[in-house]
């Protein structure tokens, strides 16, 4: 009996001591299970928000977008500003999660050094399995001519000077080396035990090592938790405290409102509940809505190909016939007409890049500006009328009801028959990827806090120009901003995004805020619209 009794009596204490560790842990919803956690590779946006919590890579991005030292100590760059040579703390070390694997050389509590940056860098260009970010280095000395195919990915410009100095050497200046650098694809990976895991690194709980706040503790369809990190070099936070993310367990916004989760993304009526519940609210316009028109939609044949949205005045012509005040008391609450291309959450020397920028646009609603455009276009294309129109649009709130009058400006202005097609979010985004579109009205949000984040998705070499749009003055424009600051910067982006607007490049429809709620009881929780959205480094349950 007593043997019974000292059994429950243990079972009571573990399951007490069970939940004292779980309640302490800030319960997160993410919307599907995570496949993979390679940094380099990792493209969905709940993988890249874990890997920013597990990894740490030079920088960190602030909420408001302004970026700081992590494992980089201190940096110099160079007069010409070609050469980033970084010196890195030498506190940092790479942590298992319990699960014992094959090492293959890496041991626990091995430090993190300038060469794990160097072989996380030259992977991403490895012709063998070539990372999604690669271009996003492109201006790294012979960068470009490896992604051409002319180099070898190991003769990449990054070297480890010695284990705590990395140096970086660029083609051309990019003031913007830092910002890409805190991104989730910039963090370090150890080549000993990146070798050990026969290409299977990121896809499974033993195929991790960790250098950042918490590591990954389990990982399974349903949730993945993380926990305190005991080698990572900062104040120690309570016993237990970690994330326990869930995966697809009902309407986010609903659980976090009924106390399931503590934080969560949340829509205009959400916050307003939740606030009222006594919840934290951030909130930030950092998504714009936009036309799309696909330049590579062909009408002619793969020999002599015709592309009508490739003509400048056919894109011209239905930039003119969007008419925001027909839709602006249509809009969410959270929405609002824009005929500009950067949101307000972008901030530029201090201030909103809109502020500073203005919202007047180049592009005025005229039936008859739009009409003029379309015979000049039609002419150069050598056709009589354009062929009738389908504009893809998301079964989002009442965003069908706004493409509506985008619908009907383009068939009463320009005569031809435009169709509308409602589809979820998700085959919206595939079509739009895969180029299986001819317009759609489709939200872009930024990586990182520069106007070029959303201008850059329209340069001829981006791998988000889903559209296809190619402008050689408006590439030449961003490429001379790359290396410039200050006044001549805001300058030169306000010329490239006034380029862009009159050329029909992008046509801006409204910009969206994102709202953000952490429970009450939930301290120092970082929301942020760039990157990851959120860091829980910080964070404190009580």
């Amino acid at each position: 009996m007593k043997k019974c009794f000292s059994l429950l009596l243990a079972l009571w204490m573990a399951l007490g001591l069970a939940a004292c560790s779980s309640s302490s842990a800030i319960r997160y919803d993410i919307p599907s299970p995570i496949s993979n956690l390679d940094p380099q590779f990792a493209t969905d946006d709940a993988a890249r928000m874990v890997i920013s919590q597990v990894f740490e890579g030079l920088f960190r991005q602030l909420p408001s977008g302004e970026v700081e030292p992590a494992l980089a100590e201190s940096y110099i760059l160079s007069e010409d500003g070609l050469t980033y040579t970084f010196r890195l703390r030498q506190d940092a070390q790479w942590s298992g999660n319990g699960v014992r694997v094959s090492s293959g050389g890496w041991e626990e509590g091995t430090p993190v050094t300038a060469h794990d940056f160097v072989f996380a860098l030259r992977r991403m260009f490895d012709p063998a399995a070539r990372s999604p970010f690669a271009a996003e280095f492109s201006r790294i000395q012979n960068a470009q001519r490896i992604l051409d195919g002319e180099l070898d990915y190991q003769s990449l410009g990054v070297q480890a000077l010695d284990d705590y100095t990395l140096q970086i050497r660029l083609d051309r200046p990019d003031n913007l080396l830092p910002q890409r650098l805190a991104a989730s694809y910039a963090m370090p990976c150890n080549e000993a035990f990146f070798r050990s895991t026969t290409a299977r690194y990121g896809l499974a709980l033993e195929n991790l090592i960790f250098n950042g706040p918490f590591y990954l503790r389990s990982w399974t369809e349903s949730q993945l938790s993380l926990r305190q990190n005991s080698v990572y070099a900062s104040p120690d936070p309570a016993e237990g405290f970690g994330v326990n993310f869930y995966v697809a367990q009902g309407d986010p916004e609903q659980r976090f409102l009924s106390g399931d989760t503590d934080a969560a993304q949340v829509s205009f009526s959400g916050a307003n509940t939740a606030q009222s519940q006594g919840a934290a609210i951030s909130s930030f316009e950092d998504t714009v809505w936009v036309l799309l028109l696909n330049n590579q939609w062909n009408l002619g044949t793969e020999e002599e190909p015709l592309y009508p949205f490739g003509e400048g005045d056919i894109r011209r012509a239905i930039s003119h016939t969007v008419d925001r005040s027909l839709f602006s008391g249509q809009l969410a609450a959270n929405l609002r007409p824009a005929s500009t291309l950067v949101p307000s959450a972008i901030f530029f020397l201090g201030w909103p890049y809109r502020t500073l920028a203005g919202e007047e646009s180049p592009i005025v609603t005229s039936s008859e500006l739009a009409k003029r455009y379309q015979v000049t276009g039609l002419e150069n294309l050598g056709l009589e009328r354009l062929p009738t129109l389908t504009l893809l649009v998301p079964d989002t709130g009442n965003l069908p009801q706004v493409a509506g009058y985008l619908q009907q400006g383009i068939t009463q202005s320009l005569s031809v028959y435009c169709g509308l097609e409602v589809v979820p979010q998700e085959e919206l985004d595939s079509r739009v990827a895969s180029g299986r579109f001819q317009l759609a009205v489709y939200p872009l949000t930024a990586d990182y806090a520069s106007p070029e984040a959303f201008l850059g998705a329209f340069t001829s070499g981006s791998g988000a120009n889903f559209q296809g749009y190619a402008d050689p003055t408006f590439d030449a424009l961003l490429e001379e901003a790359s290396g410039l600051s200050g006044r001549e910067l805001l300058a030169t982006y306000q010329q490239a995004e006034e380029r862009l607007l009159s050329e029909g490049g992008a046509i801006p429809l409204f910009f969206e805020t994102s709202y953000y709620a952490a429970a009450q009881g939930v301290s120092g929780l970082q929301f942020s619209p760039f990157l990851s959205g959120f860091s829980f480094r910080d964070a404190v349950k009580n």
